[in-house]
């Protein structure tokens, strides 16, 4: 996990280079909506465009991570559908609704039943490379998803190419290497014996996901998420019982609404006098997706330095294993 965390920049750039490599030549068909389906480190990606393109994009779009599909999923919807290794039960049986409903179809996988079903149907599909636990191919998925949206027409605002914006990330991440490391070092120490909370504005959901979502299984450590201003109305009020068991993370971007900062500086000093520790970080970036991917790779780091100062395996994933193993005797 670590020759993959460090090598995500690389991965980054080979991204960007196959996927100008691979032509989205398809007719794009009218389409009022977009449906991205996919779980766990595949399913993220969605989550990740569809906050990242939430102001840009020209119809609604929606991430799915789950057996069923939206009602609203018909003849005029493209689905995504996204898995790494090609196989995952939710996301085709997920798929076969879609197909069923006359959705648009197009693809992201490394192969298996996905890239089959692609092949039989002449989808649009994108191929990555196989082969490696699916968290640690973040930058193959949305660099792709990021190439099946720009074929939509739906784009960053503030990216003139988004596979040229992709080739930047890298640049910023290599430059940016030390400053990155030293904050996952001091707060992976900070983390040793405290419990993560996660914050940010409401727009940066995505990434506090990602984040959530190594924590969980890099650092093998429970976690919370929440999001201001919502968590204001409702979790403000459980800081009553916060403690010195606690961490609160906060990362920030230059596009924070400038209410939700001030409202996030307030609670800071609430949950400092609770007991917390309290941190922040400041995305870097020309961007929104160099800012989103210096905070992206802030958390993978973080995830790995956790894992080492515990001394658990970062690429273990027992318990997953065994419930598909005991999910396939039912099937």
């Amino acid at each position: 996990m670590r020759a993959l965390i460090e090598a995500f920049p690389d991965q980054l750039s080979a991204a960007a280079t196959s996927m100008a490599s691979q032509p989205l030549n398809q007719d794009v068909p009218p389409h009022e909506n977009i449906l991205v389906l996919g779980m766990g480190g595949s399913g993220i990606g969605g989550r990740f465009l569809a906050g990242l393109l939430g102001d840009a994009a020209r119809v609604p779009i929606a991430s799915g991570h789950d057996y069923r599909i939206p009602a609203w999923v018909g003849p005029k919807t493209v689905v995504l559908a996204c898995s790494y290794s090609g196989n995952t039960e939710e996301t085709l049986t997920a798929l076969e609704a879609a197909i069923k409903k006359g959705a648009h179809i197009r693809a992201l996988t490394s192969g298996g039943q996905l890239a089959e079903l692609a092949k039989q149907h002449g989808w649009a599909v994108l191929t990555v490379p196989g082969g490696h636990p699916p968290r640690s191919q973040f930058g193959w998925a949305v660099t792709g998803l990021l190439h099946h949206f720009s074929a939509l027409g739906h784009c960053p605002t503030d990216s003139a190419n988004v596979l040229d914006d992709v080739q930047a990330c890298a640049q910023a991440l290599r430059h940016h290497r030390a400053s990155i490391l030293d904050t996952a070092d001091r707060w992976a120490e900070v983390l040793n014996t405290k419990s993560p909370m996660l914050y940010g504005d409401t727009a940066l959901e995505p990434v506090l996901i990602r984040w959530r979502q190594q924590l969980n299984e890099n650092a093998k450590r429970l976690c919370n998420h929440h999001v201001f201003p919502e968590m204001n109305h409702n979790e403000l009020v459980g800081w009553e019982s916060g403690n010195k068991d606690l961490a609160a993370l906060f990362l920030h971007t230059e596009e924070d609404h400038p209410r939700t900062a001030e409202r996030m500086r307030l609670c800071k000093e609430i949950f400092a006098k609770a007991g917390a520790a309290v941190e922040e970080a400041q995305a870097i970036g020309a961007t929104r997706l160099q800012r989103w991917m210096h905070l992206v790779h802030l958390g993978d780091w973080l995830s790995l330095l956790m894992a080492e100062k515990t001394g658990v395996d970062p690429v273990d994933i027992r318990h997953i294993d065994y419930l598909k193993g005991e999910l396939a005797k039912m099937a």
